[in-house]
């Protein structure tokens, strides 16, 4: 590696170090990647299991929005349209 002009040299240094990096850096994220995919559970598979295990539990323990904290409002009734007055019989 010693022959050549310095520019060819200080060339060929730092193509050597990108290809080692670019090479270091692809081995490493699969190897992190595979890591990864052995210890997490699948990213579908949690959501489904969440849902069926929320809904196992609403329907035995009879589990509802207001146990969980959120009280339910009673819808107040609205009063008729201008075209649904009219068109209302009349009491008198």
């Amino acid at each position: 590696m010693n022959e050549g002009s310095l520019l060819r040299r200080t060339l060929v240094y730092i193509g050597t170090f990108v290809l080692g990096s670019l090479t270091f850096v692809g081995v490493m994220s699969l190897v992190l990647v595979s890591v990864a995919k052995a210890v997490l559970p699948p990213h579908g598979a949690e959501g489904s299991a969440d849902a069926a295990e929320e809904a196992d539990g609403e329907a035995t323990t009879g589990t509802s929005k207001s146990a969980l904290g959120r009280t339910s409002r009673s819808k107040r009734p609205r009063p008729p349209s201008p075209a649904e007055r009219e068109s209302a019989p009349s009491a008198d």
